[in-house]
């Protein structure tokens, strides 16, 4: 993998593409601004830090560099847990947010204290800054910064802060066009099947949030994100940094990632997958082989590999990133994986249930294969053998029925959990989940 790259979170690698930098400031959207966002690169034209400190010219320097194909210098600044060994509080968070409005940043912070999360917030350290703007779309972690960029849909709680958002598709929808099959991921409650994220999207009945409600679907998020961080900048590294040298050529790029040790340890093995996911994820060009393939065989190829989700296969940052996601939503909600392949229907005004599961699996993380290889991964990041907290997942996942539609399938399919999952913090007496089956398509 070239890791002069970005990593888009739910975050496929692409090549770097550098644009233009502006100023700072806290207004809404500039009207001068033709396209903020080119291809998933942001403008971050309007940006500034959420705390006035004494180096808060160099954290909203470095939050941009990689616009220039620049990295941040140590010097200047360091990751938040460099010259921390306890616990990161929110107060550290909140000293290196950098933000396009202010309410971004509060319900970042009010979200955050809803989670409640030690281990989440832990994860932080290996962060230089924290990028939440309106022209972020999709979400992404860049290692020439050792920073991570949040796609502020993910954080709207009314009208008002959801027309701040600017509003384009995630440019990798158009690379698939050419697909006889989809690949979609939900996490659900074992016992009730009911959803545990809500929606991103804003709609006239749908049309206001609270903080529990933007808490799962953010953890789910950050969980992806901080594994890069942490993939990229292990612990180990954080206490042997120097005082000097750029942050990804002297650190990050000659640091064995956990990538690279699950890569040699535990590798993915389906050529098919791999083809499919570079072309997917990274717009790739289109082969025989891929126009060709069934949702039937993608999905049998699938089954018998370790991955957790097809965009694994992207790259092996993206294949820790998805196992070390799925461990992260078991261990705080209880929550299994559904992962399908589908149909892609022919009609022009397609439904959730136009989209056939021919191959699916509820709780994929109890694959044996999926299970190790997730252990390994999460063991590194959170620096503590994981194996105990996953001793309660079931012994297998369920197969899902096949032939019927995306929505339908979730109160089809069954799956038993031995026990509790250690923290469990989602009660499935909660009031009905609002969610979007096209947020299952999209893999940030």
């Amino acid at each position: 993998m070239n890791v002069l790259t970005r990593l888009v979170l739910s975050a496929c690698v692409i090549p770097l593409l550098v644009a233009g930098c502006g100023g700072g400031g806290s207004g809404d959207r500039p009207e001068s601004v033709t396209s903020p966002n080119v291809d998933g690169t942001p403008s971050l034209n309007t940006i500034y830090t959420y705390q006035s400190t004494s180096n808060s010219e160099q954290i909203l320097s470095c939050s941009k560099l990689f616009l220039d194909s620049d990295s941040c210098d140590v010097t200047d600044i360091k990751p938040i847990g460099a010259n921390i060994t306890d616990n990161i509080t929110l107060q550290d968070i909140k000293s290196r947010l950098v933000i396009s409005h202010d309410w971004m940043a509060d319900n970042f912070i009010a979200a955050l204290e809803e989670i409640n999360d030690q281990d989440l917030l832990n994860l932080f350290k290996a962060l230089n800054t924290i990028v939440i703007s309106y022209d972020i779309r999709p979400s992404f972690y860049h290692s020439n910064t050792a920073s991570m960029y949040i796609d502020a849909r993910y954080l709207w709680r009314n009208s008002t802060e959801w027309e701040m958002i600017y509003k384009k598709d995630d440019f990798r929808n158009e690379y698939q066009t050419e697909f006889l099959f989809d690949t979609f991921l939900r996490y659900v409650d074992a016992s009730s099947n009911e959803y545990i994220t809500w929606s991103n999207s804003y709609s006239a009945t749908y049309n206001s949030r609270t903080s529990a409600q933007i808490a799962p679907g953010l953890f789910k998020l950050l969980s992806h994100e901080l594994a890069h961080a942490n993939d990229f900048l292990p612990p180990e590294l954080l206490s042997t940094l120097g005082d000097s040298g750029k942050i990804y050529d002297d650190y990050i790029h000659p640091t064995v990632n956990i990538n690279n040790e699950l890569s040699d340890a535990l590798p993915l093995t389906s050529y098919l997958l791999f083809e499919a996911a570079q072309i997917a994820y990274g717009g790739a060009d289109m082969t025989d082989q891929i126009r060709m393939a069934s949702a039937s065989e993608a999905g049998s190829a699938f089954d018998g590999d370790g991955a957790a989700d097809l965009y694994g296969y992207s790259s092996p940052a993206e294949d820790v990133a998805m196992l070390f996601e799925a461990f992260m939503m078991y261990k705080k909600y209880g929550a299994v994986s559904d992962v399908a392949f589908v149909t892609i229907p022919t009609i022009d005004d397609d439904s959730c249930d136009d989209y056939l599961v021919k191959w699916g699996q509820r709780n994929r993380l109890a694959d044996r294969n999926v299970k190790q290889r997730a252990i390994m991964v999460s063991s590194r990041i959170l620096a503590r053998d994981i194996t105990l907290e996953l001793s309660s997942i079931s012994s297998s996942p369920i197969d899902m029925v096949t032939d019927i539609g995306w929505c339908s399938s979730r109160n089809l399919t069954t799956a038993v959990v031995s026990s509790e999952p250690v923290n469990r913090s989602y009660s499935s007496t909660h009031q009905e989940v609002v969610h979007d089956y096209k947020d299952d398509r999209g893999r940030d």
